[in-house]
């Protein structure tokens, strides 16, 4: 950058300083006017140098003038004396004290042409400089690639040498490595990410606040192919790293280790405290492709399905996901671009996977498993095991409650009675039945009559107890069949759930008769 103070600083120019301004303002060009406003052809930081022909000495607009190229953060004005003024105006010098514009004398002979060109040189210098400086910082970068630099070595020279904060992100969306500023200055300004390989598996993060200088660009640049040196693929290692990978993943998920063994093979990394199982299913090249992308952190927490697959050419895969949003999007988006359908297990404890496992693997079967399905185009499906099935989920709770654990929460209890505390049967036959439940809101605009909701309920019962059978079920009402297909297909249409799907039959059974049961006699 150049200062006003060093254009000041030359002496064959004769400068004389009349008015300073708020402290030393950095010049970034020169213009000539003698227009009355200029600013709104101005972009800041540039030195305006006048003569005032358009002005007497005494005339007021002086201060307009200076207010406009005050509104336009000038660096300073020059005022040419001897051409049209034998002395600066003293207008001009009490508006550029009030506005605390700094006010400079060129003096004859000097020619404006001289300080255009003396700015224009000191601009030159000043990017000289600068590119120096950045070929030195790449050469330092270039030259620590050759020995074993960590990233956050990498990351502390491009910040020291761009003023930015950096991190390496992995392909979960999780910092691996990063400045100590990095999260708060992320989180008020823009974020540039850089992919460092083919793949996606890292990517470099910059949070910008103000645009990268070129120089600083060319830093960065250089940054990034160390980096990406650094952690460059190695296929045959990959394959290794992720075979141990995947055989963690399945003790993981059948309970044979807990989650210090995420440590052995990534020191450092910490684990979440909550996560979800993610069943993927699609066509049998297309999980294989999956499974193959370069991946870091924890999203190298994948493995082959190990159930019999469901049909010839179509296979399935587990991944263990972060419970968080982020982690979340970032791995349902990833199963979608490979066409993959996505079951999301139901939360749990990292060494308590097998439940979420469990849970994800119930709604598998819901998925369709023609293999030409998964060749056509498609939007890929994503199931939600504790959204679509509460009621089962719920009783999943306290089932897995029945073993009191030491590391509950406090104010949740333990054993049975904790979970029913945290999980209400009733609340959750509510959202099974819907406008169907007693205890639904009557002001809820998917209410229903007291007379539809009696009448739906017990066409509901009379289904069941025919054992799905509608011709039975349409005699035992005293209606026709056309009747009853009606009544159905408000009962599918108001509880989301399907009377010919078991799981959602059990759902819908089992709403009922707790409702019953808590039903005064």
């Amino acid at each position: 950058m150049v200062a006003f103070s060093q254009l000041l600083a030359i002496p064959h120019l004769h400068l004389r300083l009349v008015q300073s301004g708020a402290g030393d303002p950095t010049i970034t060009w020169v213009s000539n006017t003698e227009l009355l406003d200029l600013g709104s052809y101005l972009e800041g930081g540039e030195i305006v140098l006048t003569t005032g022909l358009a002005l007497a000495p005494d005339d007021p607009r002086w201060r307009d003038f200076v207010a406009g190229l005050n509104r336009a953060r000038v660096a300073a004005i020059g005022f040419g004396v001897g051409v049209n003024h034998e002395r600066i105006p003293q207008p001009l010098v009490q508006a550029a004290s009030a506005y605390r514009v700094a006010l400079f004398e060129v003096p004859l002979p000097v020619p404006f042409i001289a300080v255009s060109k003396a700015v224009a040189e000191l601009l030159r210098a000043d990017d000289l400089g600068a590119a120096r400086g950045a070929l030195r910082a790449q050469q330092r970068l270039l030259e620590g690639a050759r020995g074993e630099q960590q990233p956050a070595e990498v990351l502390a020279s491009l910040a020291q040498a761009t003023g930015k904060h950096l991190a390496l992100l992995g392909s979960d969306g999780g910092a691996l490595a990063a400045t100590a500023g990095f999260a708060a200055a992320a989180a008020s300004a823009d974020t540039e990410v850089i992919d460092l390989d083919a793949g996606g598996r890292f990517q470099l993060a910059i949070a910008e606040g103000s645009p990268l200088t070129p120089e600083g660009r060319a830093i960065v640049a250089a940054g990034a192919m160390v980096l990406g040196l650094a952690l460059g693929e190695n296929h045959a290692e990959n394959a290794r790293e992720r075979e141990r990978w995947e055989r963690l993943t399945l003790a993981l998920l059948s309970k044979q280790t807990d989650v210090h063994g995420i440590g052995i093979l990534a020191p450092g990394l910490v684990p979440p405290e909550r996560i979800r199982v993610l069943a993927l299913q699609g066509a049998a090249e297309d999980v294989a492709s999956w499974r193959r992308r370069p991946r870091s952190g924890l999203d190298r927490l994948v493995a082959t399905n190990d159930s019999p697959s469901p049909a010839p050419g179509v296979a399935r895969a587990w991944q263990i996901v972060g419970d968080s949003t982020g982690a979340l999007d970032a791995a349902l988006a990833s199963a979608a671009s490979a066409n993959l359908d996505a079951v999301v297990g139901r939360p749990s404890a990292l060494d308590d996977a097998v439940h979420s496992r469990r849970s994800a693997s119930s709604r598998l079967r819901t998925l369709s498993p023609t293999a030409p399905l998964y060749t056509a185009p498609r939007v890929p499906v994503v199931l939600w095991a504790d959204r679509d099935t509460p009621l089962l989920e719920a009783l999943l709770e306290l089932d897995a409650a029945e073993t009191p654990t030491g590391d509950r929460r406090r104010g949740e209890g333990t054993g049975i009675q904790g979970a029913r505390a945290r999980v209400h049967p009733s609340s959750m036959s509510r959202r099974v039945l819907g406008p169907l439940s007693d205890r639904f809101d009557a002001r809820d605009p998917a209410a229903m009559s007291e007379e539809d909701r009696a009448l739906l309920r017990e066409t509901l019962r009379a289904l069941f107890i025919a054992n799905g059978q509608r011709g039975p079920a349409a005699a035992a009402l005293g209606i026709h069949r056309n009747t009853l297909r009606d009544r159905v297909a408000r009962i599918e249409r108001s509880t989301g759930r399907s009377v010919t799907d078991p799981d959602d039959r059990a759902e819908l059974w089992l709403a009922l008769r707790l409702e019953e049961a808590e039903s005064p006699a």
